[in-house]
């Protein structure tokens, strides 16, 4: 059908009022626009601002879960080994969602271009990068990395890895692609507008990663190349393990679909996503689904007994991964104030309107098995999401420290950096089956390490 006929059939043709008394080129601009939309994504969001949303809670228990990959044990070592095989077998690939603007930091410009390192000021996009650096050079693997941008900051930071010469990478080794859009629309189902010719569009969460991937060739492109398994994070967490090879490998021997990387929850009151089983399906429930009560329940152990906190790690099988490209992931709502057209009003003021998201976690339920692994938060989350206070650059910065002092003595004993604060090269370390790697390395005089900057600066020599 033509856009006027998927309008008129929906009864939300009067879009056009505003065009058509202005003329035939603001009529076209918004043709165009509208030409964009899914009808199908339309109608799900027009029905869902007549449904709320139903949890049923009263089946849900803990999760099962796997140790963490700093533990000591066989079963890591096992794991381990067959995270590596597939790195080295060049069946990994590595999405990155970033999306997002670091306005809420005072930065201007992509999130990930955020200037986190403690003395250099190594941007969280230099951090990242240079795990992945690290891992194909120790593996010998392509490992390709795809980042997916929003369309407010895709051009950015395009010309934000281009200016770094793409950190040392070749630049058909990292893909861009564009989150996609939705429609905000009226609390009856009508088109917002902040100009006559112009619809008033939001991202549509970090859940669009499926869709946007599949859509912009990138799965097939990663098939082409043997990439069968996909790792997934969020840029703002400096401490994640990219790719890590133990959780992977957990992945691959327990033959999931997805798996996801929890945190301990040691507080109720922390606003954390919590993972638990629900009715045979391991599923992510938003802290505010969850009774007060529930999330204070203590397990035997004396711990909270929902204690699986989500920090936005996954693999994928990239088959299931393809899949949730076309699924119907639920629709989230948010009531909100955006700059738009009032009725009969020609200038765009704050009115009413209710934007639409999905969610990456809500395919866990649709994966016929799911691994959840335990992190240890001290060594794998600090996120960059609020200027001060907590999950601050003041924080991730000391947990970033922390662990560097951590690791320190055991690759090289003879490096004695500052007693304050320090920046530890993302180069040196990926995650913890770097640590004997390394030490190797060093006690061998393969390689060395150097202090500097009044030793607040551990880098490779």
């Amino acid at each position: 059908m033509s856009v006027n006929d998927e309008l008129s059939s929906r009864g939300i043709e009067g879009v056009f009022t505003r065009a058509n008394a202005i003329g035939d080129s603001a009529v076209a601009a918004l043709t165009s626009e509208l030409a964009e939309i899914d009808f199908e994504m339309l109608d799900r969001q027009r029905a869902a601002l007549q449904e709320e949303l139903q949890l049923d809670t009263s089946a849900i228990s803990p999760p099962q879960l796997v140790e963490s990959s700093s533990a000591i044990s066989e079963n890591n070592v096992r794991a381990l080994g067959v995270g590596e095989q597939a790195l080295r077998d060049n069946r990994v690939a590595i999405i990155t969602v970033a999306g997002g603007q670091a306005s809420r930091l005072g930065f201007n410009g992509p999130k990930g271009a955020y200037p986190l390192g403690a003395t250099t000021g190594a941007s969280l996009f230099q951090m990242l990068a240079e795990q992945v650096i690290l891992l194909r050079k120790r593996y010998s693997c392509d490992l390709p990395w795809i980042i997916q941008t929003g369309p407010g900051n895709h051009t950015d930071t395009i010309a934000y890895f281009a200016a770094r010469n793409w950190f040392g990478m070749s630049s058909t080794s990292v893909h861009f692609v564009c989150q996609g859009t939705l429609p905000a629309l009226s609390g009856k189902g009508q088109f917002m507008l902040t100009a006559a010719d112009s619809l008033f569009s939001n991202p549509d969460g970090h859940g669009g990663v499926y869709r946007a991937i599949k859509r912009s060739g990138t799965i097939a492109l990663l098939r082409e190349q043997g990439i069968d398994v996909i790792y997934y994070c969020q840029v703002d967490n400096p401490l994640v393990f990219m790719a890590d090879p133990t959780f992977i490998g957990h992945h691959l021997e327990s033959n999931s679909q997805m798996s996801v990387k929890v945190v301990e929850k040691t507080d109720a009151a922390e606003k954390v996503g919590l993972v638990v089983n629900n009715n045979s399906k391991v599923q992510c429930l938003e802290y505010s689904d969850i009774s007060a009560e529930l999330q204070a329940e203590v397990a035997q152990d004396g711990k909270l007994l929902y204690r699986a906190g989500n920090i936005a790690v996954h693999v994928y099988d990239i088959s299931f991964f393809e899949e949730m490209g076309e699924a119907n992931l639920p629709l989230h709502l948010a009531h909100k104030k955006i700059k738009a057209l009032a009725p009969g009003q020609s200038i765009a003021s704050m009115v009413d309107a209710v934007k639409f998201e999905t969610f990456v976690f809500d395919a866990l339920p649709l994966a016929s098995r799911v691994m959840v692994q335990l992190a240890d938060r001290e060594f794998e989350f600090a996120p960059v999401k609020n200027r001060d206070g907590s999950d601050s650059a003041t924080t991730s910065r000391a947990a970033l420290s922390n662990r560097a002092k951590v690791w320190l003595p055991q690759i090289d004993g003879d490096c004695q950096p500052s007693t304050s604060q320090i920046e530890f090269s993302s180069q040196i370390i990926s995650g913890p089956q770097d640590l004997a790697y390394r030490k190797r390395q060093i006690d061998s005089g393969e390689q060395q390490l150097a202090c500097s900057c009044g030793n607040k600066l551990v880098t490779l020599a």
